[in-house]
């Protein structure tokens, strides 16, 4: 990848097991297998894509997907293995019908949906409408036609064909001993961002060890950082301790004086007196409670937002008529907090 400059590596036939990623010095794979190992797909990010990932979405053995934050549209980019020809018609249908409800449920609006990947059909050298150009390579085969329907009822093109390339540079497959050569791998886009796509080739030279060669598409696009916040953890009310500071001394001496004639290594002691010091810590002086931000937000309003953030996502009656009672009371104490605040400026 960094040799031919790629991003964004989609893989076919990776033959792992389950689902997850896989973090490996700049790269990042995230992959999707079954029960055996057999089929699977993955894809390989660079971690300058990495922080623009917002949802991954890992179907099955044939098909995963990336969700990416960019400018001017986010960016859907879906990985798919079709069956091969040994399978029957109704195996590539279902698998039709995931990427279809994958693109209704992420790839609706403005979304640039990607699809790449090892489609096992040959949709030949004549153009059709805009979904096929001039530019592909031998001609149609029954699972061509299956490939042009999707396209027709979702609007993606095959841009792979509308590249004029060398011969060397379009076919994507080379079976046993280099004695036929096909075109089954195809890169498909929205119609309406096609020119996002500045060129598209295969690499035949790229060591992927595999029958297929490597194929690359170009396209103009950035990417947004997505700044992932934590959560802050609470601190300790550190005035408290320096007001109580004797008498936590005193305790923590007594403690210590018991551990020390426990018997056990120094690693099982230390984190015996480690628990024993928070463990006072906390029964004498506790954390420091969340400061409001703005001067006319009180205590009691700060209790209630957590409240309410604890009840937001409990999908129950009693949790949605919890959820709306806390958002109410708290929408009046803060009117009449505002209201109190602009009339003491006023005054």
């Amino acid at each position: 990848m960094q040799k031919n400059e790629v991003s964004v590596l989609g893989v076919s036939e990776v033959r792992w097991k389950g689902q997850g990623e896989i973090r490996s010095v700049d790269y990042t794979v995230y992959y999707s297998g079954g029960e055996r190992a057999e089929r699977g797909v993955a894809i390989v990010v660079h971690k300058s894509v990495v922080r623009s990932v917002v949802k991954k979405i890992a179907c099955n053995d044939r098909i995963i997907a990336l969700k990416l934050k960019a400018e001017p549209v986010d960016i859907l980019i879906m990985q798919v293995y079709m069956p091969t020809s040994e399978y029957e018609d109704d195996e590539v249908e279902k698998v039709y019908d995931t990427i279809e409800e994958i693109l209704q449920e992420d790839g609706r609006g403005d979304t640039n949906s990607i699809i790449l990947g090892d489609w096992n059909s040959i949709v030949g050298d004549e153009p059709y409408q805009n979904i096929v150009g001039s530019h592909g390579l031998g001609r149609r085969n029954h699972r061509c036609h299956m490939l042009i329907d999707f396209c027709e009822r979702n609007g993606p093109i095959v841009t792979n064909t509308w590249f004029k390339k060398p011969k060397r540079r379009i076919y994507t497959w080379k079976a046993p001993g280099d004695w036929k050569r096909h075109q089954l791998d195809y890169i498909l886009v929205k119609h309406r961002f096609r020119n996002s796509v500045k060129d598209v080739r295969t690499l035949p030279g790229a060591d992927i060890d595999s029958d297929h060669n490597l194929l690359v598409a170009k396209f103009q696009t950035r990417l947004k950082k997505i700044i992932r916040f934590q959560k802050r953890r609470p601190r300790w009310d550190l005035d408290k301790l320096y007001a109580q500071r004797q008498s936590m001394q005193d305790i923590l001496e007594e403690k210590r004086s018991a551990i020390e004639n426990e018997n056990g290594n120094a690693e099982v002691q230390w984190n015996n007196i480690k628990e024993c010091m928070l463990d006072t810590i906390s029964e004498l002086v506790g954390k420091v409670e969340k400061i409001a931000r703005k001067s006319w937000v009180t205590q009691e309003m700060m209790s209630k937002m957590e409240e309410r953030r604890k009840w937001k996502n409990v999908n129950s009656e009693k949790g949605r008529r919890k959820y709306r009672r806390l958002r109410n009371e708290l929408k009046r104490a803060t009117d009449r907090a505002k209201i109190s605040k602009e009339r003491t400026l006023m005054i």
